[in-house]
C-alpha cells in the first residue's frame, strides 16, 4: 500500500494493519543502534565536562544524586525529542511531504534508545556513594559504544577476537569523540 493508499484509508477511518517491510525494519533497527552510540557520545562529553571536587570523608562539589540523574535522563530525551523533530517531522515538512508511520515508528525507537541510555548510565547514581557516581556514570555510556561495535561485528559475522578490536576501536573513537567535544566546548 502507498503512503497516498495509506492516508485515504485512514481518513477513511479505516486504518488498516501495518506491518513493516525488512527494510522498514532494517531501518528502524539502524536508527535505534545509532541514537544510542549518538547518546552515549554526547553523555560522556556531557558527564567529562561538568566541574566537580572530590574531598576527604566523601565529600563532593558538583551535580550528585537527582542533579545528576536530571543532566543524564534530560539530554538522553531532549537529544531523541530534537532528533525526531528535525529529521522526521520539520525536515520532510519543509519538502511538502506527511510524516509516515515508520517516521512515527522511528521516532518512538529513537526515544526508547535514549530511555535505555538513560536507564543504563543513572545505575551508578542508584546504586553508589555520590563520590563512586561521580567517577563512573560516565563510563557506562562508554562501556555502552564498546558493547554496540562488539555486537555489530558479530551480527556482521566477525569472530570474536575481531569483535573484540572493533569494540574496542568503536568505544575509543567514541570517547575521543567526546573528549573532542568536551575540549572544544570549554573555550
Amino acid at each position: 500500500m502507498t503512503q497516498d493508499e495509506e492516508y485515504a484509508a485512514s481518513e477513511a477511518g479505516a486504518a488498516p494493519p501495518y506491518q513493516l517491510s525488512s527494510e522498514a525494519r532494517a531501518e528502524v533497527l539502524r536508527e535505534a543502534v545509532t541514537m544510542t552510540l549518538y547518546v552515549s557520545v554526547v553523555l560522556v562529553a556531557e558527564l567529562a565536562a561538568i566541574p566537580e571536587e572530590h574531598f576527604a570523608g566523601g565529600r563532593v562539589t558538583g551535580a550528585v544524586g537527582e542533579q545528576l540523574l536530571a543532566i543524564v535522563w534530560g539530554t538522553a530525551l531532549g537529544l531523541a525529542a530534537a532528533h525526531w523533530f528535525a529529521f522526521r517531522l520539520a525536515a520532510p515538512a519543509f519538502r511538502g511531504e506527511r510524516p509516515t508511520r515508520l517516521d512515527t515508528y522511528i521516532g518512538l525507537v529513537q526515544v526508547g534508545s535514549a530511555m535505555f541510555v538513560a536507564a543504563v548510565s543513572s545505575l551508578p547514581v542508584l546504586l553508589f556513594s555520590d563520590v563512586h557516581a561521580q567517577e563512573t556514570t560516565g563510563d557506562v555510556p562508554a562501556l555502552l559504544i564498546g558493547v554496540v561495535g562488539y555486537l555489530i561485528a558479530r551480527a556482521t559475522g566477525r569472530s570474536r577476537l575481531a569483535a573484540i578490536f572493533y569494540g574496542l576501536t568503536v568505544l575509543t573513537l567514541g570517547v575521543l569523540v567526546a573528549l573532542i567535544k568536551t575540549r572544544l566546548a570549554a573555550h
